[in-house]
């Protein structure tokens, strides 16, 4: 390989590290207590919690932040977002990870 071809490789390299990086920003993990319970990595949108997602209806539970293609994520958000999916807000429950991770991080 010529030392063009090499200088654009290695940068294509940094530059699809640096995007994941990014990607990754703001994201947390946390295990929850059932009912819904394990470890999840989620994060604030809009000032509700929401959990990493690739189908924005189903949580990513078991999987740790180094796991998780960020590049796919389509989070699926507390409160209407959650509605829509599962027919509940999750907040009428204290015990749902939602509620814990809204009071148990500062979640603005």
């Amino acid at each position: 390989m010529s030392r063009p071809q090499c200088l654009i490789v290695a940068l294509g390299v940094l530059i699809g590290a640096n995007v994941s990086a990014v990607a990754q920003q703001g994201w947390q993990s946390r295990y929850f207590p059932p009912p819904n319970g394990g470890l999840l990595v989620f994060r604030a949108i809009g000032g509700n919690p929401a959990c990493a997602s690739y189908d924005g209806r189903d949580c990513l539970w078991g999987q740790n932040i180094n796991q998780i293609d960020f590049s796919k994520v389509r989070p699926l958000v507390c409160g209407a977002n959650h509605r829509a999916a599962w027919g509940v807000t999750c907040y009428e429950d204290p015990k749902h990870w939602c509620n814990l991770a809204k009071e148990g991080h500062r979640i603005d």
